[in-house]
């Protein structure tokens, strides 16, 4: 009997890990194992690396298993995950996960009171803006911010560094060269145009540890893990937009824990295009780039919000109830009522948390629905409609909750029937989205 060969795409997310299995054109298999939550990791944007390691090595070894006894050969592993983050590690020690020599992982989330101050003192970026949480800025503000014992204790341990999807096939492939894709290089920031790393951040960054090649093909082979091949890790967003259906001069929406606007365009086309700082321009393929409007806060604002009433005790259960209501129901608005939700700060800006005029006899469901509007408001303020028609877009392609009808009917209000408004028939997926990179 003839075994057939089948190609896995991983998700490193920030709070959970995703697997898929694609036999040619057809989803064959998807599992998703939540992180456990470990209380010594209290620090905002700090995570315990072996925990997520040891959840993503369970996954596959689970799906790996089952594929064995139903004839299937993993043949390729694509991965992809949280973009900006760093980790650091021993790389003598990465022959087994139990004894391996690694650091915390330092996520897209992490800042300090002091990190926006230490940013005025880095170069510049030639390709782009610098912000907390890219990998380089982490790097370069734990060592320089640091005592010199604490470096001696800390960083001195460890030789390598890269994302957590890095660490993970660098563990699988035993590679001594660890790679980083130009998706996750540039989203550390100070990544060149000729993929290097830009010389005037090597001064800040301690010297005893190697920086990733980076890698210009993005399906390029690191390795082997039992035969199958390991091609270095996208982006988490690159691998959602490679996922969806495609369509030309279109715009999507993406509404989860974040949100995004973002588009492909020919990289030609942007030659003469102004950007503004809150919108940034990443690697995709070859021949198309990402623009891309990426905001902090998304579906993360609804719970958010409704926790701010310290007079109610808040439950997961009464959120979800609110949000089909919404989704049934427009509530007629109190006059005035308005919430911006910002409850992460935004890159490159400085818009902060703003509710104003809730009254006593303001309902939570009125609240909800003046956040869902904040939220659409605040991403078109990140991503400029001007901006799409600069370049030529005509369809605005809806993607996960923002195809329901509570996100659904702000969309509509801003853009006012200037594009027309499509729902993604694919369902976003970024593990799979990773798998298609085979092809793009």
């Amino acid at each position: 009997m003839t075994t057939e060969k089948v190609h896995v795409g991983i998700d490193i997310g920030t709070t959970s890990a995703k697997i898929c299995a694609k036999k040619g054109k057809d989803v064959i298999f998807e599992s998703k194992r939540v992180y456990e939550i470990d209380e010594k990791e209290s620090e905002n944007g700090i995570q315990n690396t072996k925990l997520i390691l040891n959840t993503v090595i369970g996954l596959l070894k689970t799906i790996r298993e089952k594929f064995e006894n139903e004839n299937l050969q993993i043949s390729d592993i694509w991965t992809c995950g949280q973009m900006h983050g760093i980790v650091f590690w021993d790389q003598d020690s990465v022959e087994t996960s139990d004894f391996l020599n690694t650091s915390s992982l330092y996520n897209w989330t992490y800042s300090t009171p002091n990190l926006q101050n230490f940013l005025k003192t880095l170069p510049k970026w030639n390709s782009g803006e610098i912000h907390p949480g890219f990998g380089l800025v982490t790097l370069a503000y734990l060592n320089n911010s640091s005592p010199d014992s604490l470096k001696k204790t800390f960083f001195q341990k460890y030789n390598r560094c890269g994302t957590i999807m890095d660490l993970f096939l660098t563990y699988l492939t035993q590679n001594s060269k660890c790679f980083i894709s130009q998706h996750n290089a540039f989203s550390w920031g100070y990544c060149s145009s000729d993929y290097t790393w830009q010389p005037e951040i090597q001064k800040f960054l301690p010297n005893w540890i190697e920086l990733p090649t980076i890698a210009q093909d993005n399906s390029k082979v690191v390795g082997t893990w039992n035969g199958i091949r390991c091609h270095v890790a996208s982006g988490d967003l690159q691998a959602s937009v490679a996922s969806l259906d495609s369509f030309k001069k279109t715009a999507y929406i993406i509404i989860g824990t974040s949100s995004q606007l973002c588009c492909l365009v020919d990289s030609n086309q942007l030659s003469t295009t102004v950007l503004p700082s809150t919108v940034v321009q990443l690697p995709y393929s070859d021949s198309q780039k990402l623009i891309a409007a990426c905001s902090m806060n998304g579906g993360n604002a609804l719970e958010s919000v409704l926790k701010t009433n310290a007079d109610k005790t808040f439950s997961s259960d009464r959120l979800c109830q609110l949000l089909v209501e919404l989704d049934n129901t427009v509530p007629r608005l109190p006059t005035n009522l308005k919430i911006d939700p910002i409850f992460i700060p935004e890159r490159g800006v400085s818009k902060e948390l703003s509710i104003q005029n809730v009254r006593s006899d303001t309902t939570d469901i009125q609240i909800l629905e003046a956040t869902h509007e904040g939220i659409i408001n605040n991403l078109f303020s990140l991503f400029p409609v001007s901006l799409l028609f600069t370049l030529s877009i005509k369809t605005i392609a809806l993607v996960g909750s923002s195809q329901s009808t509570r996100f659904r009917r702000h969309i509509e209000s801003v853009i006012d029937a200037n594009f027309e408004v499509i729902t993604s028939a694919s369902a976003i997926s970024t593990p799979a989205g990773a798998i298609n990179f085979s092809k793009i």
